[in-house]
Formats: structure tokens, C-alpha cells, sequence
């Protein structure tokens, strides 16, 4: 029994001992810790910057190399911060890396065995669908472009005629990383070309890219031929795109005059209805039919000119007679008071507006009777007034009056216009009147 006794005191013993060894062996290992939540900060076809959380080391040694290399063979370097920068990387490539903490320097952790592995981008991305045309520019130039996702070191491109791919049959341009665009001189028209385009990478060319084009397809702009598109004609603007790169006039001549003799604007062009006419109110008259003209530069001199559309000029204000009254010895004649210059649609006001009103025996013919410009009408409340002397007709005679609008002082309205409700024209009888 006495031996059993002291039996138990050893073995625990021996359990104590070994427990507390187990203890420091695991302090030891968690003295330098192995760094953990590695990943990419920032990534390009040529460099990474690696990044990962240090938890009690104060620096790192790290290992990288082509995927499957062998430790010890491979880029080494050190640092004290918690990221490192990987340079003279090769485009499309797959890497390993390796990191290893460094607590003092007695004690340094292990590599991880299983290392981050990343793929670096490619140097650019191009196919025959980033390859477009934008067609002649000015002076036979003639424009292409490519749209890669990431840009080259430089790159080179080459135009050949007649379905020829080969490029060591063509001029080859080379051209800065940050280029997209080129115009290629003397490119004749209605002919079959094609469009090389390549990147540099790491010194090392691409293959080429290439795109087939007719320089006669519609979508492609001659240098001497206005092309316009996306012409635009609300109630309010009339505008279009020229489609090309060259200067080009717009010339708006009134119907079947001769061109040369209108007015002139240079490029982009945008016609507002609502003020054009009172812009050019020495040139635009109301009512009329005008031709849009667009020519484009072509060389030292210009195209042929290309119409674009019609466009009617709005009519000069409405008005009529409402009525009459006798004062004294005086026939007062009143009408309302829209004010409006050109108001066809549009009930702009304008500054200059006169009338004329035209009178006679029942009957009349337009134009043999007494004609009258008022240039100072009498308002009162919504109505615009003037007065004749009585002695201007024979007692008993019946009278017929017209009265138009006179916008601009060259623009005049129709006689008796009536608005008939949103501006729109519709005619009206004479006023008839028998003198007392």
C-alpha cells in the first residue's frame, strides 16, 4: 500500500513537467508568427504590389519568381513595411510569391509553403472590333483608329490597297503608347484597303491586327463631297451633323435664287426659328421658302454644294379689323393688339411692327386703293386704334377696309390674317363700313 502511495505524486509530477514544456515549445512557435491575409494592392502588365497583415515581426523577407519556380532561385527582397512592389514583371505572365517574418534576429518564421499566386494583365487587348474608321479628313488624309482597353509601349500601323495583309509591303508607322488615332495620306476613294494595327509589350511585338475597308462604303466621308446626317427639325431648331473632319459652310438662299448669294456660316450650324428671322431681318423675309446648302472644304478651294432641306419662314403677325365707331367727325378703325412680329407657331414678340391698311368702295381691287402706312397706332386696353377724317368718303357710299402687318420693314403679312389659335393663319373678309 505505502508503495502505491507514492506512485501517485510521481506520475503527476511527471504529468507537470510535461505540460509546462508543451507550453513553451507553443510560445515559441507563436513568437513569430507567420503573415497572413496576403493579396494585391495594385496590379499592371509590368509590376504588383503585394500586400498583407504583419502581426508581431517587425520586417519580412520575401521570393517571387515565374509560377513553379524553385525557392532559392528566384527575385528576393526585404522590408519593414507591410507591402512590396514587384518590378520588371512580364505582361500575361503567372507568378509565385513567398513571404517570410522576421521577428529579431534570432528568430525568423517560415516561408509559406503554399505561396500567393497572381497573373499579371496583358499589355493591351485589341481585335478587328476596336478597329474603326472615321474616313477622310482634309486634303486626302484619311482617318482610323483603334480602341484598346490598355495601352501598348507604342504602337505601329499600316493602310495596304487591293486586299494586300502584308505589312513588309506597306509603310509602317510607329507611333507613342498614348496614340489611338492616324490619318494616312493619299488614300484614294472607292478602293479596297487594309488596316494593320499592333502593340509593343515588354520589346516584343504583337501580332498584327487587321480590318478590311472600302473607302467608297457610304459611311466613309470624301473630301470633296458633303455627306450630312442626322438632320434635326423640331418646331423650334433645325440642325444636322456634317459628316466630316474638313471646315464646311452653311448657305441659306431664298428658293430658286442663285447660290453665292445668300447668307454664310462657317461650320456647326443651328438654326432657331423662334429668333432667326429677326436676326437676319434684312435678308429673311416672312412666308418664304428658303434652301439650306452645305458645302466642305477641299483643298485650297470647296465642294459642290449638297442641299440639306427647305425651310418656310414663319408669316408676319396676324390682324384684322374688329371694329368701327364714329367720333366726331373722325371714323375710328381698331384691330387687336397682337403685337407679335413673325408668330406662326411661335408668338415671339419683335421690335418693329407697323401696319398698313388699305381702303375703298366695295369691291376694290387689291392694290387701287388708298394705301396708308401707320407707323403710330393708338393702343388702348387690348386693341390698337386709328382714326380718318369723315371727309374721306361720300355720305351713303359703302366702304371696304384691309389691313396687314408690316414685320422688319421688309416682311409684310397677309391682309386680314386671322388667328385662328396657336398662331396659325387663316384669312378674314374685309371690314365693310357705309359712311353715315
Amino acid at each position: 500500500m505505502r508503495t502505491n502511495i507514492f506512485l501517485v505524486p510521481i506520475i503527476c509530477f511527471t504529468l507537470f513537467i510535461n505540460c509546462k514544456t508543451d507550453d513553451v515549445i507553443e510560445e515559441t512557435e507563436e513568437i513569430c508568427p507567420r503573415n497572413v491575409d496576403i493579396g494585391l494592392e495594385a496590379l499592371s502588365p509590368y509590376s504588383a504590389t503585394i500586400k498583407w497583415l504583419e502581426t508581431q515581426g517587425f520586417a519580412s523577407n520575401y521570393e517571387y519568381g515565374e509560377k513553379g519556380f524553385v525557392l532559392g532561385t528566384g527575385v528576393k527582397g526585404n522590408t519593414s513595411d507591410e507591402n512590396a512592389e514587384l518590378k520588371d514583371l512580364k505582361p500575361n505572365t503567372k507568378y509565385d510569391f513567398y513571404l517570410q517574418s522576421i521577428c529579431s534576429a534570432d528568430i525568423i518564421g517560415e516561408f509559406i509553403t503554399n505561396p500567393y499566386t497572381f497573373t499579371t494583365p496583358t499589355c493591351y487587348e485589341l481585335d478587328v472590333d476596336n478597329l474603326g474608321f472615321i474616313g477622310y479628313v482634309e486634303n486626302g488624309d484619311f482617318r482610323a483608329f483603334w480602341i484598346p482597353n490598355r495601352n501598348a509601349e507604342e504602337w505601329q500601323v499600316a493602310m495596304l490597297a487591293n486586299g494586300n495583309s502584308n505589312p513588309t509591303e506597306a509603310q509602317i508607322y510607329t507611333l507613342e503608347r498614348n496614340t489611338d488615332i492616324f490619318n494616312f495620306t493619299n488614300i484614294e476613294p472607292n478602293v479596297e484597303y487594309t488596316f494593320l494595327v499592333r502593340g509593343k509589350c515588354n520589346d516584343v511585338y504583337g501580332e498584327w491586327v487587321t480590318k478590311n475597308i472600302n473607302t467608297g462604303d457610304e459611311n466613309l466621308t470624301s473630301p470633296c463631297i458633303a455627306t450630312i446626317r442626322d438632320v434635326y427639325e423640331d418646331g423650334y431648331n433645325i440642325n444636322f451633323y456634317v459628316n466630316t473632319q474638313s471646315s464646311y459652310v452653311v448657305e441659306i438662299v431664298e428658293e430658286n435664287t442663285e447660290k453665292g448669294t445668300g447668307l454664310e456660316f462657317e461650320d456647326y450650324f443651328n438654326l432657331n426659328k423662334l429668333t432667326f428671322h429677326n436676326e437676319y431681318s434684312d435678308y429673311i423675309k416672312a412666308n418664304t421658302n428658303y434652301d439650306i446648302f452645305v458645302r466642305v472644304a477641299c483643298g485650297s478651294s470647296f465642294s459642290e454644294y449638297t442641299k440639306v432641306l427647305t425651310y418656310r419662314s414663319p408669316i408676319a403677325n396676324v390682324v384684322f379689323i374688329t371694329e368701327s365707331s364714329v367720333v366726331d367727325d373722325q371714323l375710328q378703325l381698331s384691330w387687336p393688339d397682337y403685337h407679335y412680329g413673325f408668330n406662326y407657331e411661335y408668338c415671339q414678340s419683335y421690335d418693329q411692327v407697323v401696319y398698313e391698311i388699305e381702303y375703298g368702295l366695295q369691291g376694290f381691287l387689291e392694290g387701287e386703293g388708298v394705301s396708308i402706312e401707320i407707323t403710330q397706332a393708338t393702343r388702348s386696353g387690348g386693341l390698337f386704334s386709328y382714326s380718318l377724317p369723315l371727309s374721306n368718303f361720300e355720305s351713303g357710299s359703302t366702304y371696304e377696309f384691309s389691313i396687314r402687318s408690316v414685320v422688319n420693314g421688309n416682311s409684310r403679312g397677309v391682309w386680314n390674317s386671322l388667328n385662328s389659335g396657336a398662331c396659325n393663319q387663316t384669312n378674314k373678309d374685309r371690314f365693310v363700313f357705309t359712311a353715315p
